[in-house]
């Protein structure tokens, strides 16, 4: 029996997200599908996050065990041939039994590109803004939003789930008529960088003020509105 991992990439626009549901065409669905037809067994794919309906990934991680001992790449190129072109298989390697993808994982980084300009090249990957946010002010709240806290507020939850995340490291930049968000993080809850980066472009449009934070992140505020799915990538998982 061999674990092996995948690094994928796919385009999330025609997806009901990663995670597998019947009737519905997810990354997870299609992938173990694919690998069915050909090692001829059922896989369960475990993915490193479970991306939402609509974001994308340059480098999700995901593991799954087979008593298959055809050659990797043939592997590969074998799924990929099945699956549609807007997925694509990366890389499979072997790892060691006990190799998690997402509970061996360190940490994770997304990227969420943002427009100001309505070109069709760009919308369907980026959250266009008519008017430009204070970069300035955003990235003030950088310091703010950083280390290990409860993101409770800044996530949906079911009220049972852990909510303390450590993240790491947030980036605010601009160039021409692009900004780009960079956060990385130990782990997220659901929706968190949506929420993330949602909370810091209110924060540039005047909405919130630097002193709001410390109201979210003590509960008494909770009035965030999410970043729109088709800017934001699962850039890496490092382990």
């Amino acid at each position: 029996m061999r674990n092996l991992s995948i690094v994928i990439e796919y385009d999330g626009t025609r997806f009901f997200g990663w995670q597998y549901q019947p009737n519905k065409r997810t990354v997870q669905g299609e992938i173990q599908t694919a690998l069915k037809k050909i090692i001829g067994e059922d896989v369960k794919l475990t993915g490193a996050g479970r991306t939402d309906q609509g974001v994308h990934a340059l480098g999700q991680v995901a593991n799954f065990h087979t008593a298959s001992q055809l050659p990797l790449l043939s592997m590969k190129r074998g799924a990929n041939s099945l699956i549609g072109d807007d997925i694509n298989i990366k890389e499979i390697a072997v790892v060691a039994d006990d190799f998690h993808s997402r509970f061996s994982a360190k940490s994770k980084v997304y990227d969420y590109n943002i427009t100001l300009e309505p070109s069709p090249f760009r919308l369907r990957y980026s959250w266009y803004l008519k008017q430009e946010p204070d970069i300035t002010l955003m990235q003030r709240a950088i310091p703010l939003l950083v280390g290990q806290r409860d993101f409770h507020k800044f996530s949906v939850q079911n009220g049972s789930d852990n909510t303390i995340c450590n993240v790491h490291e947030i980036s605010v930049t601009c160039e021409d008529v692009q900004i780009f968000i960079k956060i990385e993080g130990d782990r997220f809850l659901r929706k968190m960088v949506r929420c993330l980066v949602g909370f810091m472009v209110d924060l540039g449009r005047g909405r919130f003020a630097l002193a709001d934070v410390a109201d979210f992140f003590n509960g008494s505020r909770g009035d965030i509105n999410f970043a729109p799915p088709q800017g934001l990538f699962l850039v890496s998982v490092r382990y």
